[in-house]
């Protein structure tokens, strides 16, 4: 979409190019499956209840399995709805006249007969002549060794969470149970079910199904269980030490701390004290210091608790004399946790952004900047963070925006000013890289723009940054109808 479009096309889905889709269109998910997405949950899930309304029952069953993937936010709807569905299939087929059955012709007939025949003769000779039996059966092959035939199945990962003081015959019971219960909706399939520690008492015994390798990782104990197969279930406790130090937890734990003291900082700056409870830093806007606080990499939870505990989570401590005494991890830590502010380093020789924490960094993207110089040089605090933000024309500065007074880092539909000089003095990144920074960018981070390379000394981040986010985002709005007027 062009900056000068109509604004008809604010509401528009953008499929490529020219190509928009409306909502009110009656056909619209089966355009999304058409041009967009063919795999997209919730057009099947839609389309599915559509053709149910319409009593096509085969081709709303279809759409509900697509939308049933393990991954889908539709997998529990989708998967009912398809067992109530083959009970109505099922019994719509068993009104069909089956055909009659086919007459045998004669000469099949014949044969038949002659090798019914042939069979009685052999077992009579095999009766009156014993040693005709030895003789055939010594002359057969006596393998040395014996044969185990595996069949692949389909493996569904899940995850349950339980406390960290929970017994061990309690957690080989629940998983039993859990692992049962799913296995009866998963024929033919390996249900794996990890088991993971946690202090947060919202995941207690929550199975959820598991998109992280990092979890995986993590977790202390495996139950394995395929319905089909006539086999108990199978648990596994792993080797603790072995467990943690699959992924070192450390640069986590640190980018997640010093995204919450980064905030910290800039919210003693603006009010002159620190607040008393951390949930103030994820307020609505402008106050979004914010998006949520992480989760603590060890244990997975961001429970706050006001005093050293070794219980998980984090300790808030607002009368502390410095950000590193006042915000930290909840368990033993062998090396304390630093204070080094989130940064974002702006190249524009080079027309790169870094995201950093160091000594790591976070992420790295590809900009574009302003025309004729237009975009300065210097140092700039981070002053609003919002989404969707509006300006003076539709879809001027993206999806989300980080504000830096005249100029910001926005989001952008125009690829082709990525790595060029073609805005009028802010900072351009595509959509989808906006976004991606947008969480661990707090307010008050501050921004330099130069032509310096890169410290050498930071180590970029290998580790994916998904165990930091809560499974429950606040419900923070980051959003405001103020009209902006940034440089663009």
């Amino acid at each position: 979409m062009e900056r000068f479009d109509s604004h008809l096309k604010k509401n528009l889905l953008h499929i490529h190019k020219n190509v928009y889709l409306s909502k009110s269109d009656e056909q619209y998910h089966e355009k999304i499956l058409r041009y967009h997405d063919p795999s997209s949950p919730e057009a099947h899930y839609l389309l599915g209840q559509k053709m149910e309304q319409k009593g096509l029952l085969v081709k709303a069953y279809k759409h509900y399995q697509a939308a049933s993937g393990v991954y889908s936010p539709y997998y529990f709807k989708a998967k009912q709805a398809c067992r109530l569905l083959e009970d109505q299939i099922s019994g719509e087929m068993g009104q069909v006249q089956k055909p009659d059955k086919a007459i045998l012709p004669l000469y099949v007939k014949i044969i038949l007969c002659t090798l019914l025949f042939i069979n009685v003769c052999l077992l009579i000779l095999l009766f009156l002549f014993p040693s005709l039996s030895s003789t055939i059966s010594s002359s057969l092959k006596v393998w040395s060794t014996g044969t185990n035939v595996v069949y692949e199945t389909e493996e569904i990962p899940y995850v349950m969470y339980f406390p960290i003081d929970t017994p061990k015959d309690e957690i080989e019971q629940s998983l039993h149970d859990e692992s049962i219960r799913i296995g009866k909706n998963e024929k033919n399939k390996t249900i794996l079910l990890y088991g993971v520690k946690t202090t947060d008492p919202k995941l207690s015994l929550k199975v959820l199904p598991l998109k992280s390798d990092s979890v995986r990782e993590s977790s202390f104990v495996r139950a394995e269980y395929n319905s089909t197969l006539n086999e108990p279930v199978n648990i596994r406790f792993f080797n603790q030490s072995k467990a943690a130090s699959a992924i070192d937890p450390y640069p986590l734990q640190l980018i997640g701390a010093n995204l919450v003291r980064t905030a910290l900082q800039s919210y003693m700056e603006d009010k002159g004290s620190p607040p008393e409870s951390i949930d103030q830093l994820v307020s609505d806007y402008p106050h979004n210091y914010l998006s949520f606080i992480p989760n603590e990499f060890r244990t997975g939870s961001n429970a706050i608790s006001n005093r050293f505990s070794g219980a998980g989570g984090w300790v808030y401590n607002h009368e502390a004399g410095t950000l590193a005494d006042m915000f930290y991890p909840n368990i033993p830590v062998s090396t304390p946790i630093p204070f080094t502010p989130v940064k974002v380093d702006i190249n524009k020789r080079t027309f790169s952004l870094v995201v950093k924490a160091p000594p790591y960094i976070v992420s790295s993207h590809s900009i574009g900047i302003g025309k004729h110089d237009s975009t300065p040089t210097g140092h700039f605090p981070i002053r609003n963070r919002v989404l969707e933000p509006f300006g003076e024309h539709p879809d001027m500065f993206g999806s989300a925006a980080l504000g830096m007074g005249d100029i910001a880092i926005h989001g952008t539909l125009d690829e082709t000013s990525i790595g060029n000089s073609l805005s009028h003095g802010c900072i351009r990144l595509v959509n989808p890289d906006i976004e991606a920074i947008f969480d661990f960018v707090p307010k008050g981070a501050v921004v330099t723009i130069d032509n310096k390379s890169l410290d050498r000394d930071l180590k970029p981040m290998t580790d994916s940054l998904d165990p930091l986010y809560p499974d429950e985002r606040p419900l923070n709005k980051q959003s405001t109808t103020t009209i902006f007027d940034w440089a663009g």
